[in-house]
């Protein structure tokens, strides 16, 4: 997912920041990230509105000359090859409201308590340095968490699942990385880095865009989003585009 929008964000909110400051007024940076933040988050549930959808995808059939089938492990669930057709339901699931609500709540605060200063005339208190300090990271930490919200709605709905194969993976400084490649819809190999979501995955689920497929990322990047999958028996013919409805 594009990371450049974050570091852009984050750029112009501690210009905005460092102004409001100077000019000893934080209203300057808090009513327009307040308003962001809300509007990020109300626009993330338009974007893409289930909480919840499921894709099929085809999963391959065990050959016969094989002596043992391979075991296959896709965000820590076994996926064995059988001799007969298969589906991998891939379900995507919303989480971490209570998070989006709590950003919510104090961009809502924030807005009501200057809005009814403004309104009812009152001086505002004299707010020290580090008591503005500490304001304005935690104004940065909500409008990036709403800001990622919504880029991963918006990134679902325009994507597609592959399978994609881990070429490498390294221990990373905070979470364990991989290296993967996989095949869009016209075969050609396209591939990536991102974070390992399970130590015990030999199989990642890739969404990219069909417009642009060196645009994706892997499963265990999405913060907001949980992805389950199983197998079922026979093969159904259901759209794989990740927006979907389940």
């Amino acid at each position: 997912m594009q990371r450049g929008h974050a570091g852009i964000v984050a750029i112009v909110y501690v210009i905005l920041a460092a102004i409001s400051v100077v000019a000893v007024d934080l209203r300057l940076v808090l009513i327009p990230t307040a308003t962001a933040v809300l509007a990020l988050i109300a626009g993330g549930f338009v974007v893409f509105r289930p909480l919840k959808t499921g894709v099929v995808l085809p999963w391959p059939v065990q050959s016969d000359t094989a002596d043992e089938p391979p075991v296959i492990v896709i965000n820590g669930e076994p996926c064995p090859l059988r001799g007969y057709e298969q589906d991998l339901v891939v379900a995507v699931r919303v989480r971490r409201l209570a998070e989006l609500l709590g950003c919510c709540l104090l961009a809502g605060a924030s807005l009501y308590f200057i809005l009814a200063r403004e309104i009812g005339g009152e001086a505002g208190s004299q707010i020290g340095g580090f008591e503005a300090e500490i304001i304005c990271m935690c104004g940065l930490v909500v409008l990036l968490t709403s800001l990622r919200w919504f880029t991963e709605r918006r990134f679902l709905r325009l994507s597609r699942i592959a399978l994609g194969s881990i070429l490498a993976t390294d221990p990373g400084f905070i979470r364990q990385g991989l290296t993967y490649q996989f095949f869009d819809q016209q075969g050609e190999r396209r591939g990536g880095r991102g974070p390992l979501s399970n130590a015990g995955d030999n199989l990642v689920l890739v969404l990219y865009w069909p417009s642009d497929a060196d645009v994706n990322t892997v499963h265990g990047a999405f913060a907001f989003h949980k992805f389950h999958v199983g197998l079922l028996p026979g093969r159904r013919k259901v759209s794989v585009a990740a927006g979907a409805e389940g």
